[in-house]
């Protein structure tokens, strides 16, 4: 059973509120965050049903906003041999701790952090490209302020509004969607695992029904690991899912979509 792409989200905490952010941070009220305890366990359970990740990602929020992102980073690597490349994604303004800095050091071979850098503290981003550089630890950094935004801006994905399609009419934003293209954006909390980013947050927010054959419950104790990777293989082969119809189907895939400015904030 192969991933090519895997979420972990530590903590939805974020120091930004961005208008039309791509993980909805400002559509909760509250900022789920996982301990270290919940994040083993998350892990633990992934990775007894999927053989190998291409990219485990971890995800926000901010996740340098996570008090001891350090430790669930460092155990993330007990499981390096099933996956290809961690990636931490960040906006570039925290401070990059030093534990956190030692960790990426130490498994700089595995790693590559993603800055994706909204000109809000340029004088935190530029120490965080810098210290990068000099230890040597892999690192993409993207523009998103001033005249020449990467990608020119982002795209705005809707408001969970339903647009009561058919289903052919979704199966076509499903196979367009650049999550779908690139081998799935899966995403795991709280047990479920999803396809994208867009249903579980739309779920937990409970602006999207929560279906069963959308997601896949991963400490469910009445299903074997075999029965949960046939039910993963199973989403693996599905032609759209609910969140489909209450998503614009604006991933850029097409470049159709009109484009913002990225970072806008609430």
């Amino acid at each position: 059973m192969y991933l090519a792409n895997l979420n972990l989200t530590p903590t939805m905490q974020c120091n930004l509120k961005c208008k039309l952010c791509g993980v909805l941070v400002p559509h909760y009220n509250y900022r789920p965050q996982m301990t270290v305890d919940e994040a083993d366990k998350t892990l633990k359970a992934v990775f007894e049903i999927v053989d190998k990740v291409g990219k485990l990602q971890i995800t926000g929020g901010e996740p340098l906003m996570h008090p001891q992102l350090d430790q669930i980073l460092q155990n993330c690597f007990v499981y390096e041999q099933q996956f290809e490349k961690l990636w931490l994604f960040s906006n570039c303004a925290v401070p990059l701790r030093e534990n956190v800095l030692k960790v990426l050091a130490q498994h700089k071979n595995k790693i590559m952090v993603h800055c994706s850098d909204y000109g809000v503290r340029p004088e935190v981003s530029e120490e965080i490209i810098r210290v990068l550089a000099e230890n040597d630890i892999p690192h993409r950094y993207l523009k998103y302020y001033g005249e020449d935004q990467y990608f020119d801006g982002w795209v705005d994905n809707g408001d969970f509004v339903p647009h009561n399609r058919l289903d052919k009419e979704n199966e076509e934003i499903f196979r367009h969607c650049s999550h779908v293209n690139r081998g799935g954006s899966w995403y795991v909390r709280g047990g479920q695992m999803h396809w994208c980013g867009r249903s579980i947050r739309g779920t937990e927010l409970g602006k999207v029904p929560l279906r069963d054959e959308d997601y896949l419950d991963i400490f469910n104790p009445d299903t074997t690991v075999e029965q949960k990777r046939k039910k993963l293989e199973q989403l693996k082969q599905v032609k759209t899912i609910t969140a489909c119809d209450y998503c614009n189907g604006y991933y850029g895939t097409e470049d159709k979509a009109k484009r913002y400015p990225a970072g806008g904030q609430m």
